[in-house]
C-alpha cells in the first residue's frame, strides 16, 4: 500500500496544467470540482462522477484477463485484424527453450475458436520443451456495433481441453455500453463494456479522473477481489511510513482527519492531509477498505484524492488546491458516500 501512495505522491507532484485557472475564492456551497453529478459505474459499483471530470488511467481485469477497449473500429478493420493475427500466429514457429532456443516445427497456435459470429479466440504457445507443461497465451477479439474488445490472459496446459467451453460461455457475456448508461443487469463495468452476470473469477478495476482538467486534481479508485491478507494490512499500518514520507518533502504537513467510516457498506480507514509548501495548498486524502474475501460485495477498495501539486510548469495560483479545506472535505466526503454496489450487480 505504502509503495503504490508513495507513486501517487510523485505523479501528483509533477502534475501539468494545461488551461486556464480557477478563478475566484472557492466555497463550499459552489465548489468547482462537485457540478454536475451523474451516475458512473466501476466494476460492480456505481458513484457520481462530476460530469467535466476526465479519466487519466485505467485498467481492467477479469479472471486475470486484460481488457482493453477500442472504439470506432468497422467490420473490415475488425476482420482484417483477427485475419492477420491468425495468419502470424500460423506463420511462426515455437522455440525451444531445452534445445538451445532452436526453432520446433510446431506454429505458435494451438487453438482458433469462434464463440460467436463477431469474435475470435487465439490460443498460442511461443516456447515449447519436452517434459514441461508450459502454459498458453490468450488473445481474444469481440466486435460489438463498431467497438472492438481485446481480452489478453493465459490458460494451463490442463485446461486446453476445456478451453472451448471456458470461451464460450465468457466472450458471450461480454457487451458494449455507453460509458454515461450504468446497467441495470448483473455483471462488471469496464470501458466501453460489461461482463454480464455473476461471476466466481477475480475482477479488478482501476480509474483515475481529473477532476478538473488543466489543474492538479485527481480522485483514484481502485478495486479488486478481497483476499485474507487483507485484513492484517490496514491503513494505519502504513501510516507511520507515510508520514516519514511526507516529512521528507518540502513544506510541512498536518493530519485534518483520520480513523475509521464506512464506505459502500465495508469497514474502511481514512486519512486527510494538509500540505503547505510556500504559497502553495495541496491535500492528500486516503481510504483503504479491505474488504471481505466471500463476497464480490465487499470488495477491497482503495481511494485517493489528490488536490494541488508544486511543478515548475505550473504558477502558486495554479499549483494550489482549486478549493479550500471546507471544500475539499466536502469534495471527498460526497464522493465517498456517493459509492455503492449498483442494484443487482452481483
Amino acid at each position: 500500500m505504502l509503495k503504490y501512495l508513495s507513486k501517487i505522491l510523485l505523479f501528483a507532484a509533477s502534475a501539468c496544467a494545461c488551461s486556464t485557472a480557477f478563478s475566484g475564492e472557492p466555497t463550499i456551497t459552489t465548489n468547482p470540482l462537485l457540478s454536475n453529478l451523474r451516475p458512473w459505474c466501476i466494476g460492480r459499483f456505481m458513484f457520481n462522477r462530476p460530469a467535466a471530470s476526465e479519466i487519466s488511467n485505467q485498467r481492467y481485469e477479469y479472471d486475470g484477463d486484460s481488457l482493453q477497449t477500442q472504439y470506432n473500429v468497422s467490420l473490415e478493420s475488425f476482420q482484417a485484424r483477427v485475419g492477420a493475427r491468425e495468419h502470424e500466429l500460423r506463420s511462426k514457429k515455437r522455440i525451444d527453450p531445452g534445445n538451445r532456443n532452436n526453432e520446433t516445427n510446431h506454429a505458435w497456435l494451438e487453438k482458433i475458436l469462434s464463440p460467436t459470429h463477431y469474435s475470435r479466440v487465439f490460443i498460442y504457445q511461443d516456447a515449447e520443451t519436452e517434459g514441461v507443461d508450459l502454459p498458453f497465451d490468450t488473445e481474444s477479439y469481440v466486435y460489438a456495433g463498431g467497438t472492438l474488445f481485446r481480452i489478453t490472459g493465459r490458460i494451463g496446459s490442463t485446461a486446453i481441453d476445456k478451453a472451448a467451453s471456458i470461451y464460450d460461455d465468457e466472450i458471450r457475456r461480454f457487451k458494449a455500453r455507453d460509458n454515461w448508461t450504468v446497467p441495470a443487469e448483473s455483471g462488471f463495468c469496464f470501458d466501453g463494456g460489461i461482463v454480464t452476470g455473476s461471476s466466481t473469477t477475480t475482477e479488478e478495476a482501476s480509474q483515475s479522473f481529473a477532476l478538473m482538467p488543466g489543474r492538479p486534481a485527481l480522485l483514484v479508485i481502485q478495486m479488486r477481489d478481497s483476499v485474507e491478507q487483507d485484513q492484517n494490512e490496514p491503513l494505519t499500518k502504513t501510516l507511520p511510513a507515510l508520514r516519514a514520507q511526507l516529512s521528507r518533502q518540502p513544506g510541512h504537513y498536518r493530519i485534518l482527519r483520520e480513523g475509521k467510516r464506512a464506505i459502500a457498506g465495508m469497514n474502511a480507514e481514512e486519512v486527510l492531509f494538509e500540505i503547505q509548501d510556500g504559497g502553495i495548498t495541496s491535500y492528500r486524502f486516503y481510504l483503504l477498505a479491505p474488504g471481505d474475501p466471500s463476497t464480490l460485495a465487499k470488495p477491497h477498495t482503495a481511494v485517493q484524492l489528490l488536490l494541488g501539486a508544486s511543478s515548475p510548469d505550473l504558477t502558486p495560483e495554479q499549483a494550489t488546491a482549486p478549493v479550500d479545506e471546507a471544500g475539499a472535505l466536502q469534495v471527498w466526503d460526497t464522493l465517498l458516500n456517493s459509492l455503492h454496489l449498483r442494484p443487482g450487480a452481483v
